[in-house]
């Protein structure tokens, strides 16, 4: 007869052997195929843009500011491994966005390209060109200032809202004051596009290195004003930036606050509200500039062009010979000059594209408080 101490060993035998048996295995998940490298900039300045897309039947990559090089979407070629594929160019410097789009879907951003800007209607991917040298918007080995991002919450609209500021190099290690120039995006953007694919604080920190501009703070806000029945936009976005951004900026930052030391600038839907505020209030700001805008509606035929002369010490417009509202930019300029009203008119080649705004950015900082 076994003894119950055998007998205890071979159970603990068998169930040894049951759990050192090969148990079944949780199917692997498929292998994440490896995210293409888009967007290839070449030597040459040709640009390849892939999208890995092996079920679908056609991919297209959707121009954006590309226009000059694809005049319209533009069907991309498939891989043997699901790879679709499309090269442009030799492009010239600079930087450009563009989007994808499946089958008959709506854009899509480039998942393979961390470089988005932000828009109302969803992000979109851009590309950068470099030329042989250092541009007037690209990283140079001088100081920089830095950007911050606010958050507060909006009397006027009661909404949270944000707004972006640039403050010069040297800013945080001393105490002295500084012009403050307001700075406006266009329709369908935000505050982080002046800072992002307009690269604003780029452009300043090479124009104070070069000595060519004041070091300034720049406020960049949220433009966009949500729709009310019967109300006003630029009326909105005037009470918005002069009752709350402005007030909490003079709170927070050390700027001058004399209407010598203020400045203001749009593009696009930013310069109706550049002008409209600018014009309303020549009490507040000494400079206006209006990039890829005109002047409909802005009240032009009632200023006092003696009067605007001696207040305003800079009045800019900029636009490209391809924008859309270049004959808007073009009546505006002929207004102006038949009032006898002082401003400087730069008429550039292209279009509606950040490659023009942030030139004529560039153009009108080392204007600013410079007497």
């Amino acid at each position: 007869m076994m003894s119950t101490r055998w007998t205890a060993l071979l159970i603990l035998a068998g169930g040894l052997g049951a759990f050192g048996q090969t148990q079944p295995q949780a199917p692997k998940p498929p292998a994440q195929a490896p995210s293409p490298v888009s967007p290839e900039v070449h030597p040459d300045r040709r640009v390849t843009f892939r999208l890995h897309a092996p079920g679908a039947t056609k991919v297209a990559i959707l121009d954006g500011n590309l226009s000059e090089f694809l005049s319209g979407p533009k069907e991309m070629t498939k891989g043997a491994d699901g790879v679709w594929s499309i090269t442009i160019g030799p492009m010239e410097p600079g930087i450009y966005d563009y989007g994808f789009s499946i089958g008959d879907s709506s854009r899509m951003p480039d998942p393979a390209n961390r470089n988005l800007i932000r828009r109302t209607w969803g992000p979109t991917s851009y590309v950068e060109v470099p030329g042989d040298g250092p541009q007037f918007h690209t990283i140079r080995d001088v100081p920089h200032g830095a950007v911050t991002t606010h958050t507060y919450h909006s009397k006027t609209l009661n909404l949270v809202r944000q707004f972006r500021v640039y403050t010069p190099p040297g800013y945080q290690q001393g105490n002295a004051t500084y012009p403050v120039l307001y700075l406006f995006h266009g329709g369908g953007g935000d505050e982080t596009q002046w800072t992002t694919v307009g690269r604003a604080d780029i452009i300043l920190d090479n124009l104070i290195a070069d000595g060519k501009a004041k070091p300034m703070v720049i406020v960049m806000p949220y433009g966009q004003m949500p729709a009310r029945q019967g109300g006003n936009a630029n009326d909105d976005y005037e009470n918005e930036l002069l009752g709350d951004v402005r007030p909490l900026v003079e709170r927070l930052y050390r700027v001058k606050t004399d209407r010598a030391n203020r400045a203001i600038a749009g593009l696009s839907m930013g310069s109706g509200q550049s002008l409209h505020i600018g014009l309303r209030h020549l009490d507040l700001f000494s400079y206006i500039a209006v990039f890829s805008g005109g002047g409909r509606n802005a009240g032009i035929e009632k200023l006092n062009a003696a009067e605007l002369n001696k207040q305003l010490k800079a009045f800019y417009i900029g636009c490209g010979k391809s924008d859309f509202v270049f004959e808007s930019a073009n009546a505006l300029d002929k207004q102006l000059t038949e009032k006898g009203i002082k401003h400087l008119y730069t008429v550039t080649g292209g279009g509606h594209t950040w490659a023009n705004w942030r030139y004529y950015l560039n153009q009108y900082a080392p204007m600013l408080f410079q007497n």
